[in-house]
């Protein structure tokens, strides 16, 4: 196989993707942080394994991420944290800040709120910025079945938030 990028390269251009989706996915940063590295080992060892005629090369990396992700599941009962939602703050402002994380906060949970699969299509096209083709060869779904779980899915999430809402949680916020 002729490679088209060094692992240098590979990482300096998937990593923040990996690790935005790894953290959305086990809302914990230092177990992203493990996921992560981790994901980026089995690149390293698998890269001669990879055939382009079988999927592009951001659908491999993503698979391989995800699998890592199950993995961690399977090892052991996933601690939830809030923590990785602070990442996403970027404002200075202290009022502003606050608002914001606590928007993340409910963001976070209506994705949580989810089936598995729902939210693998979510944080795969908002966190990983992938395309429905790259989500649906990842997931092993169909084009069409990636976009209906993914209208779905934001409609569940609307309703969660309008939720919210309703029971005076965000109210002062216009969420």
């Amino acid at each position: 196989m002729n490679k088209v990028f060094t692992i240098e390269e590979i990482f300096n251009t998937f990593y923040d993707k990996i690790y935005s989706f790894t953290l959305m996915r086990v809302g914990n940063v230092h177990d992203s942080e493990d996921i992560t590295s981790d994901v980026f080992m089995k690149v390293a060892e698998k890269i001669d394994t990879y055939n382009p005629d079988k999927a592009a090369f951001s659908t491999w990396i993503f698979v391989i991420a995800l699998n890592e992700i199950r993995m961690f599941y399977r090892k052991r009962k996933p601690i939830y944290s809030i923590d990785c939602i602070s990442e996403f703050v970027s404002s200075f402002d202290i009022e502003e800040n606050l608002l914001k994380h606590e928007e993340r906060i409910f963001l976070y949970k209506a994705i949580e709120n989810l089936d598995e699969i729902s939210k693998e299509v979510v944080l795969l096209r908002y966190f990983a910025d992938l395309s429905t083709k790259q989500i649906a060869e990842i997931t092993a779904l169909s084009e069409t079945n990636v976009d209906v779980k993914m209208h779905r899915a934001k409609e569940k999430i609307k309703k969660y938030l309008i939720n919210c809402k309703k029971s005076g949680f965000a109210a002062y916020k216009g969420i």
